[in-house]
């Protein structure tokens, strides 16, 4: 009987994909998720995730045993440097020989699960130079992964689409005129760039406001200026989930949610104050805000009493005053959607079960969880949870923790914010440099139902709790400019 081969694998041709998925994946952070799950399986025939975290215990063992040489050497004991050498050398030469596919899986097996999306406007970017290189490497590798990679090549050209169609900022570069202070606050960004006679710099910043699609300028009401977003609530995000899917989830502990507002004043009040000040969080913007933040308060009083709508309202200034990102990278703001439907595990707080979802997750608890942890957990388990447990398509539907917004408008008939401990909250506050810190609220010592503030993302304190919920990308993908 004749012997066949097994097929070999065109090794170099496979890691330009994954490379070319990687920038995708940096670049069209609402789907960094799929890119990276796509290199993973493309990779994994060459080298799995268990041999790339070999290959890391190797580095460490190499870096061992070359210390141990230079004391042996230091004692002038040359027997031990040689058989140290011998071993080292093999280790040595093995690992540099994989350098390249060592190097693209750690691309992908040690990628962060969240990384800021350098296309939203007032974000900081440290791979790209400014959001148009992002946008042009980006789309570059989806047009030849759409070549090279036919299974998924329908994805790959939409992807393009989209970001081909956002308008985004094209001339601040890094250590340029961007402001860690100022953010989107593009006024300050020109007179910086008027204190350095930076004509080239202002010239750029000016036509990328000409150039913006959906922005306009607007006067705030004590007649200073301000940088106005347009914000577009998909309709989509209102469509009843499958009924199929409900009674699917309802087995992992989560139940259907249509999140509707009984008066539209509150979503328009909210959506108007993001436009006109999210797009340059600042201080300065925070000062102008008030009348804004009163706004607010006056529409959310024919929900809530008087108290907590001001405290809701103070929460929504925040937004005026920080940079929040949603765990797609994407900047975060409120979605003012009248209507949403959601899975969300609506359990009462100080309820610890472990649920069929926790330990799909491969959670053991809910308390006590870093969001690290949540988010490596959600990276590889959630989109097979959601195609093959609950029967939606993981390229439209999202695991993720609470969203803040969801979270309140939920929370308010169900007794949540009640109890002195915070729940993980989908997105985190971005800090000077582009750190970030993982978002969580909802306790009652620091404002309840309206509680928002953050944490280190790998604090696992104790008395945090997770509560996921499963979304629509497209929540993740409302941007603001």
């Amino acid at each position: 009987m004749a012997q066949h081969s097994p097929p070999q694998v065109d090794r170099e041709g496979m890691l330009a994909t994954v490379t070319r998925l990687v920038t995708a994946a940096n670049g069209d952070t609402l789907y960094r998720d799929v890119y990276l799950r796509r290199a993973a399986a493309l990779l994994a025939p060459i080298v799995s995730e268990a041999s790339y975290v070999a290959s890391l215990t190797n580095r460490h063992q190499l870096d061992r045993l070359l210390a141990e040489a230079r004391a042996a050497v230091g004692r002038h004991d040359w027997t031990q440097v040689r058989d140290i050498g011998a071993r080292a050398a093999s280790i040595q030469s093995s690992l540099e020989t994989d350098a390249h596919v060592l190097e693209a899986a750690g691309s992908v097996y040690a990628a962060p699960p969240v990384v800021l999306d350098p296309l939203s406007p007032g974000l900081p970017t440290t791979r790209w130079s400014n959001a148009a290189e992002a946008r042009a490497q980006a789309s570059a590798a989806l047009a030849a992964l759409a070549h090279d990679d036919a299974g998924t090549s329908a994805l790959y050209a939409a992807r393009r689409r989209a970001i081909e169609a956002l308008v985004v900022p094209d001339g601040v570069a890094r250590g340029g005129t961007r402001s860690d202070a100022s953010g989107g606050n593009v006024e300050q960004q020109a007179l910086e760039a008027l204190e350095r006679s930076d004509a080239a710099a202002l010239q750029r910043l000016a036509e990328s406001m000409l150039g913006r699609r959906d922005a306009t300028h607007a006067t705030a009401g004590d007649g200073s200026t301000s940088v106005r977003g347009a914000l577009e609530v998909p309709t989509v995000l209102g469509e009843p989930i499958p009924a199929a899917a409900v009674s699917k989830a309802e087995a992992l502990g989560l139940e259907s949610v249509a999140i509707e507002l009984p008066s539209g004043g509150v979503a328009r009040a909210v959506g108007e104050f993001i436009e006109r000040y999210a797009a340059g969080a600042s201080p300065a913007v925070y000062d102008r805000a008030n009348e804004g933040v009163a706004r607010v308060a006056a529409a959310a009083r024919e929900l809530v009493p008087v108290d907590v709508a001001a405290v809701f309202a103070d929460t929504i200034s925040l937004f005026a005053l920080h940079q929040f990102v949603n765990s797609a990278g994407v900047r975060y703001v409120p979605v003012p959607s009248p209507r949403e439907s959601v899975l969300i595990e609506t359990h009462a707080e100080g309820d610890e079960t472990v649920t069929p979802l926790v330990r799909a997750l491969g959670l053991d608890r809910r308390r006590a969880l870093s969001r690290d942890d949540i988010e490596k957990a959600v990276q590889k388990h959630a989109a097979d949870i959601v195609a093959d447990q609950i029967g939606l398509d993981p390229l439209a539907f999202r695991i993720v923790c609470v969203p803040p917004d969801v979270f309140m408008r939920v929370g308010r008939t169900r007794g949540w914010g009640q109890r002195p401990e915070w729940t993980h909250f989908d997105g985190y506050q971005v800090m000077k440099g582009g750190r970030l810190r993982a978002l969580v609220g909802g306790n009652a010592k620091f404002g309840g139902l309206f509680d928002l503030c953050s944490i280190a993302a790998d604090d696992a304190r104790d008395n945090t709790f997770a509560r996921f919920a499963v979304v629509r990308r497209e929540r993740l993908g409302v941007r603001l400019g």
